[in-house]
């Protein structure tokens, strides 16, 4: 980033960066809990991992309105926005 950018190409680069990085973290997270879900013998602890899988599934659809938001807006960062979408589209874990 160059002395010149905006202020608010900073806070842009900044949202999209911490967008990356909750995705990203959903996703270890999901992987985890299908791990967990595999080896689990508990019902109720079967049904909470399954909830918050729910949960981060959620997350997940929300983080995917706000790319093509994101990617709908003028100003922003072509190709890290792109890089927001394409992470979002992908599954959290199978």
């Amino acid at each position: 980033m160059n002395s010149f950018s905006s202020p608010s190409l900073r806070t842009s680069e900044t949202l999209v960066g911490s967008l990356c990085q909750e995705v990203d973290g959903l996703r270890r997270r999901a992987s985890h809990l299908h791990a967990a879900m595999s080896r689990c013998g508990n019902h109720l602890l079967f049904e909470r991992l399954r909830r918050e899988l729910g949960n981060l599934q959620q997350r997940h659809w929300e983080l995917q309105r706000a790319a093509r938001s994101l990617a709908a807006t003028a100003g922003r960062d072509s190709l890290a926005v792109a890089f927001l979408l394409e992470l979002t589209r992908r599954p959290l874990a199978g």
